[in-house]
């Protein structure tokens, strides 16, 4: 039986990233259909998705040499946000203990838990939550469900939300998803977000670009949160 170590290729590397960038914001442009508004409001957050040690140490079975190569963009674009005071909300992948709230379908298709007090819900080498910034811990893909996400951005008066993370086709995907059906518009970073393989990037780059999120490169985004006033 084919399992996930059949179908993870390498496909950008820190090298070959800008080139790629170019090649998938061509494939992807006959689906967005809507002009790109530029970010132009305060009114934004960062999410950040499952940049955590189990999606992005080498070795581990649901990690890949491309989230590597996307990590120092994810730090750029954070590191843009707190330059003009915007939040940023790190989500993580983690669960209480086996029997509290891995039961169902979760537990059946990942048989290997990903506990709280572990070593597993620490961000990736390179990325740290700085003082005050929210880390919460997600139960399933979405970082909506069963989380106090949406009452944070609420709270926080986000209109718009960034989000970017790994892997781009499962749970950034699906939060941004989630976010757009909750009325917030959504930037997805191509060169911020990372998959197994090519084919499970771009088309979901393609399914975000033509349903519910504009796909845009980091150097734009870190240019709009530039020009944007001061408080």
């Amino acid at each position: 039986m084919a399992g996930i170590a059949d179908v993870r290729r390498t496909y950008v590397e820190p090298g070959t990233l800008a080139e790629g960038l170019e090649d998938w914001m061509a494939e992807l442009a006959p689906y967005q259909w809507r002009p790109v508004p530029p970010l132009a409001s305060r009114a934004t957050a960062l999410l950040v998705v499952d940049m955590s040690r189990p999606f992005v140490d080498e070795g581990r079975p649901l990690a890949s040499p491309n989230a590597r190569a996307v990590l120092p963009r994810v730090a750029a674009l954070a590191a843009a946000f707190r330059a003009r005071d915007l939040p940023v909300l790190w989500i993580v992948q983690g669960h209480h203990a086996v029997d509290h709230d891995r039961a169902g379908m979760l537990a059946e298709w990942w048989h290997t838990p990903i506990l709280e007090g572990t070593p597993d819900v620490e961000l990736a080498e390179g990325l740290e939550a700085s003082a005050g910034e929210k880390v919460i811990v997600k139960r399933r893909y979405s970082g909506f469900l069963g989380t106090d996400l949406e009452l944070t951005l609420r709270t926080l008066g986000a209109a718009s939300v960034v989000v970017c993370g790994v892997l781009t086709n499962v749970c950034p995907f699906v939060t941004a998803m989630e976010a757009f059906m909750r009325g917030f518009r959504v930037y997805y970073p191509a060169d911020a977000t990372a998959a197994l393989n090519r084919d499970l990037h771009v088309g979901a780059l393609r399914t975000a670009a033509g349903w519910f999120a504009h796909v845009v490169r980091v150097a734009d985004l870190e240019r709009w949160i530039a020009a944007l006033p001061g408080r």
